[in-house]
């Protein structure tokens, strides 16, 4: 029979498993947005609009990275889905953002205002409370 503290680190591992799945795929789906938006821009050679699908690449990249460093440091179990629905939002913004390559008007302006109300900060930082106050919070 298992104890308390083995099965709890099963759990724990589970759900990183998990979670690790879940951000993955969910920045393969902004991946194919960016891909499918830049597929003529690379294709034609249009260089002005290569900074564009680089910052889209990069944005993918370091959110990527940031939540699997986040994951492997502090998720533990339970499964929380309000945190999880987090990731799919920050996935919309980018998704939003990487459809409008085509167009740098809609392109900055769609990021200014997602500056101006500190969307992508709001959804990382609000995700990243929500976890350390449920890890500090005593277990039960």
């Amino acid at each position: 029979m298992t104890s308390l503290s083995e099965s709890r680190s099963e759990l724990d591992a589970m759900i990183a498993d998990i979670e690790l799945t879940l951000v993955s795929i969910i920045q393969g789906v902004a991946l194919t947005v960016l891909i499918e938006t830049s597929r003529e821009v690379i294709a034609n050679l249009d260089w002005i609009m290569w900074p564009y699908v680089l910052s889209g690449l990069i944005i993918i990249l370091v959110f990527w990275s940031r939540v699997v460093l986040h994951i492997l440091t502090v998720i533990r179990w339970p499964l929380e889905f309000g945190h999880n629905f987090l990731y799919i939002a920050c996935a919309l913004v980018e998704a939003f953002s990487f459809a409008q390559l085509g167009n740098p008007a809609r392109w900055f302006a769609r990021a200014r205002a997602a500056r101006r109300q500190r969307l992508p900060a709001t959804l990382t930082f609000g995700n990243r409370g929500a976890t350390m106050r449920r890890t500090i919070a005593p277990r039960s």
